[in-house]
């Protein structure tokens, strides 16, 4: 009799299959309770880490989210501020000058360069013209006055009537007076320097065909200049026109040699404003002993203004848009106030700022088009406005 038939010896079947089944089912029971455990405990360790991930991510977000910027802040006033505007030099006298009569250049004793004193020769014109008129007046002339002589013997007799003799003395003064006007005209013939200078200008040559004035075709025979002093007219802004004074020193630098300044004076001012321009006209005198300057040179003028209480800063601070220019503040809330402001003269790398600040702002250095207003904002490394 074999094993298994000892085992199941006096033991009863039934008994025997209840007995497996129990501990089947306790090991199933086992198994499926540690299953679930497991479950629980992955399914836990998941939402951990997803709650983890999520903080992480909304930190990360939040980070992202506010700008990251640098500020300054505005500076008081502007010391030795300069306005600079451009300018044209000009002679202290210039003059355009033309015939008076109609003829050709005979000759000609100026050339372009070369000093002139008042009323010194500068051309002959041939009239022949006004040559031959001045012959036939002084014909007319000679036979009115010997008609008016005549009537005037006559007359002391009463042998004529005094209407008469009015008529031959009003022909007489008459003739006298053309034979005057035409003999003047003669003297235009000899076209001379108006006053001391140079001549910057020559338009004309030996048979050269001229015509009286400056209508028409007419053109410029020369043009001459006073050069010892010049002068130069500037256009202040009417922001700054209450600053300018007579008597004012004014830099003048060229651009061919700007290391070399030259000093001039306020002559004048118009007094008014041009409501076409809203500018100050200025006059600046020059003085110009060794001729080292040259009218018609562009210049730019450059006038000391007071430094004032206005604050300035960075021209990168400013954004201009339809509403007009604005400036970005980092508030004490850590978020973006937009303000606008009053601009006031550019000064090249800042500009003054006559409203809408106060000196202890912080403004945003090259605030981007995008920035908004309420926009969270991360200052770092602030400076204090140049």
């Amino acid at each position: 009799m074999t094993d298994p038939r000892h085992d199941r010896q006096g033991l009863p079947e039934l008994h025997l299959h209840h007995t497996r089944r129990g501990a089947v089912v306790r090991k199933a029971r086992v198994a499926a309770i540690v299953a679930v455990a497991l479950l629980l405990i992955g399914l836990g360790r998941t939402l951990l880490v997803r709650h983890a991930n999520a903080e992480a991510l909304a930190r990360e977000a939040a980070r992202h989210a506010a700008l990251t910027v640098s500020v300054v802040t505005p500076r008081q006033g502007h010391g030795e501020a300069m306005l600079t505007l451009p300018a044209t030099l000009q002679g202290m006298a210039e003059a355009q000058i033309y015939a008076r009569t109609n003829g050709y250049i005979k000759r000609w004793y100026k050339d372009i360069g070369q000093p002139v004193k008042k009323g010194e020769l500068l051309a002959e014109l041939d009239i022949p013209d006004i040559d031959k008129q001045v012959q036939e007046a002084q014909a007319n002339f000679s036979l009115a006055k010997t008609a008016y002589l005549r009537w005037k013997a006559l007359r002391a007799q009463d042998a004529v009537s005094q209407q008469e003799f009015d008529e031959k003395q009003a022909a007489y003064q008459q003739t006298e007076a053309e034979l005057k006007r035409l003999r003047d005209q003669q003297d235009f013939a000899r076209v001379v320097a108006p006053f001391d200078g140079i001549v910057t200008r020559r338009n004309i040559d030996t048979g050269s065909l001229v015509n009286a004035g400056n209508g028409g075709s007419a053109q410029a025979l020369f043009a001459t200049a006073q050069i010892d002093k010049l002068h130069l007219y500037a256009y202040v802004p009417q922001s700054r026109a209450a600053d300018i004074r007579v008597g004012q020193t004014v830099r003048i630098s060229r651009q061919e040699a700007p290391s070399h300044p030259v000093s001039g004076k306020v002559a004048r001012t118009a007094g008014a404003i041009d409501p076409s321009t809203r500018t100050l006209q200025v006059e600046v005198t020059v003085a110009n002993a060794a001729h080292g300057l040259m009218p018609g040179q562009y210049v730019d003028a450059s006038f000391k203004l007071p430094a004032g209480d206005s604050l300035t800063l960075p021209t990168n601070t400013l954004q201009f848009g339809a509403k007009g220019p604005r400036v970005a503040l980092a508030g004490a809330d850590g978020k973006v106030h937009l303000q606008a402001v009053a601009v006031g003269t550019d000064y090249g790398h800042e500009v003054e700022i006559r409203a809408g600040l106060k000196p202890s702002d912080r403004v945003i250095v090259n605030p981007p088009d995008s920035i908004n207003d309420g926009q969270p904002v991360s200052v770092v490394a602030p400076a204090k406005g140049e």
